[in-house]
């Protein structure tokens, strides 16, 4: 390999024996383009590949090289963030493995870790400390006085997943950690982020580091003549037969004796399949293969199905959300299925990811269903949105994250676990710290102002008579919740336990009558008793019967897939991949008959039945907004969907348009609280900075108002 390999020559001798024994021919080509980016240590790195492509030697190879050449005494010299403790998990055995000869330490540091292990490696800090943001977050509140002799040392930190990320409130909290960090040391860290799914690098990269005080580079992946196969079929219900019976049949036929995963869009649906599953298997007497894994279930019912699935001793298939999305290690699976609609494409990338390993083909399989009437039936808009997903997958291009949101719930977590770090500060301090040199840089003095007055109004915090801001009362009580490290709102769970061996199955959202019968863990249970006040329900198992009992799920589409699906209505495109036998293909020339009849091809209005409907083709955002619009200024009502809007006409737009663009905060103002409350700390938000952080995130009135016009 050195013949051919100018980066390998770079590699420490230590880290070259490793490549050797691991037997390979040559190094990949995201691998040898990294390594000399990421051992000069002076810019941020993007290491984006497919899952199992490489990254992570790509990033390690290097980063060990760099530990070994330039031996520090003391101080952790990598600090590896992680989304998920079972990623950490994994992660920690392979550089426990790569790092075995080396002497260098590699410590995984989660809720699950024993404190003894953590304090002994804080008493000596070195090597590579794997961790979550919540951890993270934590060890900077109740280990300040570790702070600089555990951190002043890092050369790298690394970011595993950071799609996962980027846009969400966890991603501001790791910005905002990330800035936290850099300023203990003093200095700008290198910053090396992994992920399968990026196309807009000018997003990850203004994500990675917003100020620029790094250069960035992004190593070339190579081509990749990975082989996929994909198959689309279509369902539609009839009076004698549903969807789920459909599928679950094919399911049935098609994944038996193999390891497998099928993803469905909600929790409900993977109970459902898995309980109809379970049922097929009994009928048909032979072994169930099927398991079920989602967020509501207790830690050992998905830990059990993960371990199956990666000791591989029989065959079993998961029937799965987002939960199985990330990389965690479960071995060899052959193939992947999706159910119903593929809401993102960066979603479905992760999930094709996760077979064709080990130089086999990655096998997708999508169950597309439509149900119900009126036009989204007739355009038939589900099969239209998976062809859309697809083919956006194979063009390699991914849905823009929204990095323009302020965040405030966020900032609000972080300006206490600040104060608790510190002590207190002062308020342009504090704007300073975290907004003008931290994560929150779009937050104004006004707000940052505003905001403080309105949390020392609910004695959140509170101020010193020589100015300076510190927790109050309530805040107090935040920061003592075992869930404050935790930027992200989580639902009302009741916890679920086997009444006859006390096992915890898992939680529900909502709570069920006595005697009910429910669904959960891919079996069926009914409620015995009701534990209200300490929220838990606990239950036996029967054969028949049940519901699931989970909260809303539903996934707003993107206008990159809707401007794609108006694309396929237009075009004559025969795709390969379409099931013959499920008559996916007769459908979609339905589809675009439909499109063609009702002229939607020129026309961006229609009157479809009683309905008048606006084709906008603007995905979720532009059409709430509209809608919104039209409730300010027309005083109507109008619902919608990722393609159009309900209940308004072309003479509609003209009257909006002749008023002139409104205020966002004007359109946030028609929302109720309720609905504009949808981060953790959203509650603690005066209604003015509550409709400015919900303007931010969810209307778009520039991208709306240039749909009008165009009209």
């Amino acid at each position: 390999m050195g013949q051919t390999s100018s980066s390998f020559s770079l590699l420490d001798e230590k880290v070259q024996k490793w490549v050797w024994r691991q037997g390979w021919s040559s190094l990949k080509d995201i691998q040898e383009n990294s390594i000399p980016i990421v051992l000069s240590q002076d810019n941020d790195v993007i290491i984006s590949a497919a899952t199992a492509g490489g990254k992570t030697e790509a990033a390690f190879l290097p980063i060990l090289t760099s530990i070994l050449r330039d031996r520090v005494s003391f101080g952790y010299q990598v600090l590896y963030i992680s989304p998920l403790k079972a990623l950490i998990n994994d992660q920690y055995r392979r550089l426990s493995d790569m790092t075995a000869d080396m002497g260098i330490d590699v410590i995984p540091w989660h809720g699950d870790i024993d404190v003894s292990r953590k304090n002994r490696s804080l008493k000596d800090p070195n090597g590579i400390v794997i961790i979550t943001p919540e951890s993270l977050e934590s060890f900077l509140i109740n280990r300040t006085k570790y702070t600089t002799s555990a951190f002043s040392a890092l050369k790298y930190i690394v970011i595993d997943e950071l799609h996962s990320f980027i846009g969400k409130e966890r991603g501001k909290q790791l910005q905002s950690l990330l800035s936290r960090i850099e300023h203990i040391a003093n200095r700008h860290i290198p910053r090396i982020a992994m992920s399968a799914t990026f196309s807009d690098y000018e997003t990850v990269k203004s994500f990675l580091r917003d100020d620029e005080a790094l250069p960035c580079s992004i190593p070339p992946q190579g081509e990749s003549n990975h082989e996929i196969k994909l198959l689309v079929k279509t369902y539609i219900p009839t009076k004698e037969k549903s969807v789920v019976e459909d599928i679950s049949k094919e399911l049935f036929a098609r994944l038996r004796g193999s390891n497998n995963l099928v993803f469905a869009n909600s929790r409900h649906e993977t109970e459902e399949y898995a309980v109809k599953l379970s049922d097929m298997s009994d009928e048909n007497g032979v072994p169930n293969e099927f398991r079920v894994h989602h967020g509501s279930l207790s830690k050992i019912e998905r830990e059990t199905v993960e371990h199956e699935l990666q000791q591989g001793i029989h065959p079993l298939t998961a029937i799965c959300t987002s939960t199985m999305e990330l990389g965690v290690d479960i071995g060899k699976v052959k193939s992947i299925a999706q159910i119903g609609s593929a809401t993102s494409v960066s979603g479905l990338r992760q999930r094709l990811g996760r077979s064709g390993r080990r130089n086999e083909p990655s096998i997708l399989r999508v169950f597309s269903t439509e149900t119900g009437e009126g036009i989204l039936f007739d355009l038939k808009a589900n099969l239209v949105q998976n062809i859309a997903v697809i083919e956006l997958l194979k063009e390699h291009k991914y849905e823009t994250p929204n990095i323009n949101s302020y965040h405030l719930s966020t900032l609000i977590q972080q300006l206490l676990s600040v104060i608790a770090q510190f002590g207190g500060f002062y308020p342009k301090e504090g704007w300073q710290f975290l907004c003008t040199k931290g994560a929150f840089k779009n937050v104004t003095p006004t707000i940052f102002l505003s905001l403080l007055k309105a949390l020392g109004d609910k004695d959140v915090v509170s101020q010193l008579d020589n100015g300076q801001i510190i927790i109050g009362k309530e805040g107090e009580k935040l920061l003592k919740k075992p869930d404050f490290y935790v930027a992200f709102q989580s639902p009302k769970d009741y916890s679920v336990i086997n009444k006859y061996n006390s096992k915890r199955l898992g939680t529900i959202q909502y709570l069920p009558p006595k005697d009910a019968q429910i669904v959960l863990a891919g079996r069926r249970w009914i409620v015995e008793g009701i534990n209200e006040h300490g929220q838990t329900i606990y239950v036996s198992q029967v054969k028949s019967g049940g519901k699931a009992f989970f909260g809303g799920e539903g996934a707003e589409i993107d206008k990159i897939i809707v401007e794609k699906m108006r694309d396929i209505y237009l075009s004559n495109d025969s795709y390969p991949y379409l099931d013959i036998r499920t008559e996916a293909k007769k459908y979609l020339e339905q589809a675009r008959l439909c499109f063609n009849n009702n002229e939607l091809s020129s026309h961006s209005f229609l009157q479809y039945g009683n309905r008048d409907l606006f084709f906008t083709w603007g995905g979720w955002k532009i059409n709430r907004t509209i809608s919104l619009m039209a409730q300010l200024y027309l005083d109507k009502k109008c619902g919608f969907s990722a393609l159009y809007i309900d209940n308004i006409t072309s003479d509609d737009i003209k009257r909006i348009i002749d008023k002139g663009k409104p205020s966002e905060d004007d359109l946030a103002k028609l929302e109720s609280r309720t609905r504009k409350e949808c981060q953790k700390y959203d509650y603690l938000l005066p209604d003015d900075l509550l409709d400015k952080e919900y303007a931010r995130t969810y209307l778009d009135i520039d991208s709306s108002w240039d749909v009008l016009k165009q009209i």
